[in-house]
This record gives C-alpha cells, sequence and structure tokens, in this order.
C-alpha cells in the first residue's frame, strides 16, 4: 500500500470514529445544531423558581433566606423604561450578574452549572448557551405590559 492511500485511510478511519461519536453531521454541517435544550419555562421551573417563584415574581420557597428577597422577574422591562434588556439579562444568567442579594456568592453562574452538568467540553459549552438563550426567550415572554 503506498503512503498516499495509507493517508487517505487514516483520514476516513479518523473520520468514522468522529462520527460514531459525535453522530451523523446535520445537513447544514454543524453538530451543534441538533443539540436539545429544555423549553426556557421548564428550566426556570428546574432551576430558578425556588427563589424567584413559579410565576417569576420573587416569591419563591427560598426567598424568605436571601438576604435580598429576589427580583419580580416579570417586570424587567418596565423597569427597564419599556424595552426588555435582553443582553444584561443574558449576561445575569450566564455569569451571575453582581447581585448582593444573594449572599457572597452572587446568583448561580448558571452558564457554568449548565456546562458542568453536561460533563463539560465543546457539546456542554453549547449545551449552556443555548439553555441561557432559553431562559432569556422565557423570561421575555413572561413581562407584564
Amino acid at each position: 500500500m503506498n503512503r498516499s492511500t495509507l493517508k487517505r485511510l487514516e483520514a476516513y478511519a479518523v473520520v468514522a470514529a468522529l462520527v460514531s461519536i459525535l453522530g451523523p453531521m446535520p445537513v447544514n454541517g454543524d453538530p451543534l445544531a441538533k443539540l436539545e435544550v429544555p423549553t426556557g419555562q421548564a428550566l426556570f421551573h428546574e432551576y430558578c423558581s425556588q427563589c424567584h417563584g413559579a410565576d417569576g415574581i420573587g416569591d419563591g420557597p427560598m426567598a424568605k433566606v436571601l438576604k435580598t428577597p429576589p427580583a419580580d422577574l416579570t417586570t424587567i422591562k418596565q423597569r427597564a423604561q419599556g424595552a426588555f434588556p435582553a443582553t444584561r439579562i443574558v449576561e445575569i444568567i450566564r455569569y451571575g450578574g453582581s447581585l448582593p442579594g444573594h449572599g457572597a456568592e452572587g446568583m448561580p453562574v448558571w452558564g457554568k452549572v449548565f456546562s458542568e452538568e453536561r460533563g463539560g467540553g465543546k457539546f456542554a459549552a453549547a449545551y449552556s448557551r443555548k439553555a441561557v438563550i432559553e431562559l432569556k426567550r422565557y423570561l421575555e415572554s413572561i413581562q407584564k405590559p
């Protein structure tokens, strides 16, 4: 077998190994596009409602033990003079923001939590980004007029 054929076979073996680990590539070429993430509402109820309450108004069962009561998340848009601050909300969810009411550690760094729960790495990071966006979309959908 010549060197060129051997290199081609090695390349095919690498691709076959990646496909077996990652699954087939979607038509658009992005293996992350098919990554399934729960809805923002499901994520909110699992991760946020303990403090912010089932309806997001800040009356969750853990609210009483926090130094400062959790924010009413249904009034984010009102508090921002009528424009939902999407970038800031994503930053707070992903990086914890600067929220002294959550104690010395601040609000959980959900971006990191979501990634670590999926074992870290590229796909976990992608899951985390999508989960944060889903949460942001849900929060935007529950805003009071």
